[in-house]
């Protein structure tokens, strides 16, 4: 493969790419957990399988963008409880919950030989299902919520690999990717407000259609010790490491080994979900 510095080497090598290798759970262009500030090239619609030891997570994801400044998105993220291990306690007939995320990113640079592509981004989050329902009910947690994130992009050559660095900073009160509502409810002593939480992702361009990587993405922890409201909003990071193969210009499949933290810890016993993440993603 040959290896590329410059602005315009950068910009034929995201072309060669379609720098559209993963649709994010929350439906916007870059890796599975992590955004990217680097527009989709859609219209794209991916379909995403996650599977841990208790849990599967489906998504339906679409997204494109316009005159190379805007990217809209939308994710369509299912939750299923195959082991029943969140049917206890407050959530008693409780195993299915679904969120749909809302995006818009704004690009407000290109990326230049030093300078990094920054990107502002939000997406409103609207959780239902019964897990949503009943947590809103037992605990006051909220079941809608939008983050808002500002993300970088910058690709770099590290021994004489082509590698693209990003970094993430989200104001968020999702727990679990909202798929167990927003916040901490009224329990005494939760929190409401937002909290900041970092995310970061490499990705290493091994061939001209194979892309490695891994991800970090830090979630808020609404828990308070001691307390039911504990035994379900207790949470802590999520990571993955993936490979992305770019069969076409219009076709991609990315597999990965994908830990999603702490999800109920106490009322299913893990202390952490972790698992495969497969996609397959088309783009038109």
């Amino acid at each position: 493969m040959k290896k590329l510095t410059g602005v315009g080497a950068i910009a034929c090598m995201l072309a060669a790419t379609g720098a559209h290798a993963v649709t994010n759970i929350d439906g916007q262009n870059g890796g599975g957990l992590v955004p990217w500030a680097l527009l989709s090239s859609g219209p794209n619609v991916a379909i995403t399988h996650i599977a841990t030891q208790a849990l599967d997570i489906n998504s339906l994801a679409v997204n494109t963008s316009f005159a190379n400044r805007v990217e809209v998105s939308w994710a369509h993220n299912m939750l299923n409880d195959n082991a029943a291990v969140l049917n206890t306690g407050a959530l008693a007939g409780s195993n299915t919950d679904n969120v749909d995320n809302f995006g818009i990113k704004v690009k407000l640079n290109d990326m230049g030989d030093t300078m990094p592509q920054f990107a502002l981004g939000a997406v409103y989050k609207k959780a239902s299902g019964n897990l949503a329902d009943t947590l809103n009910t037992a605990l006051g947690v909220n079941t809608s919520s939008t983050d808002v994130y500002g993300v970088a992009s910058k690709m770099v050559n590290m021994a004489g690999t082509n590698v693209l660095l990003n970094g993430v900073l989200r104001a968020t009160k999702g727990n679990a990717l909202g798929l167990l509502g927003f916040g901490g409810g009224n329990t005494v002593g939760a929190s409401t407000g937002y909290k900041i939480e970092p995310e970061l992702s490499a990705e290493v361009f091994a061939a001209s259609n194979v892309v490695v990587g891994a991800e970090y993405r830090r979630q808020p922890n609404y828990a308070v010790a001691g307390t039911t409201q504990a035994t379900y909003l207790n949470q802590n990071s999520m990571y993955d490491f993936h490979v992305a193969y770019i069969a076409s210009k219009n076709f991609t499949l990315t597999a990965a080994y994908v830990n999603l933290g702490t999800i109920a810890q106490v009322a299913n016993g893990q202390t952490r979900q972790n698992g495969m993440f497969l996609q397959g993603q088309v783009n038109f």
